[in-house]
């Protein structure tokens, strides 16, 4: 019997229930001043296991994820190799080059960082699926950005917007 991951899956729920979207309205500069001042530390390999027991949780807002109702457009680097996670998430944590919202860029003059979550049966997946993310390459990507209340910090949850250079 094979186990397969369907709790978040961010896209699915926006398109069941997006009155839980609308709602949100993006303050850009506010969500901007959020960016990590250091990369997340990497996910443990006990996370990894049991991240298909924990997103539903998250998914319900405990340790959850918070709409900032923002979308991003950024570019930057993987300080580490993806991370694959029982949940079916890619894990990667992205040293920025640049980071949009809207016509609000980010102060990129010191280092920040953002951790992308890029879940299933999405394009972006499929392109971490097909070619290994690894530490130092060049992506873009834009998506959803949220506040991962484990943090707290942000992350971005690209769907179709992800490419490797």
């Amino acid at each position: 019997m094979a186990l397969r991951p369907s709790h978040y899956w961010r896209r699915k729920v926006r398109e069941e229930r997006p009155e839980r979207f609308s709602r949100v309205p993006c303050d850009a500069q506010a969500t901007l001043r959020k960016l990590s001042r250091a990369p997340q530390p990497a996910l443990s390999l006990f996370v990894r296991l049991i991240a298909f027991l924990t997103t539903p949780f998250k998914f319900l807002g405990i340790s959850g994820w918070q709409e900032t109702g923002c979308e991003a457009k950024a570019a930057g680097r993987p300080v580490r190799d993806a991370q694959h996670s029982t949940n079916g998430f890619w894990t990667i944590d992205v040293a920025l080059e640049s980071f949009v919202i809207g016509s609000a860029a980010a102060d990129l003059s010191s280092p920040r960082y953002v951790r992308l979550e890029v879940e299933p049966d999405t394009n972006a997946h499929a392109v971490c699926a097909s070619t290994p993310v690894t530490a130092g390459m060049g992506l873009d990507f834009g998506g959803a950005v949220v506040v991962d209340t484990d943090g707290p910090f942000l992350e971005v949850h690209p769907e179709d917007d992800f490419h490797i250079e």
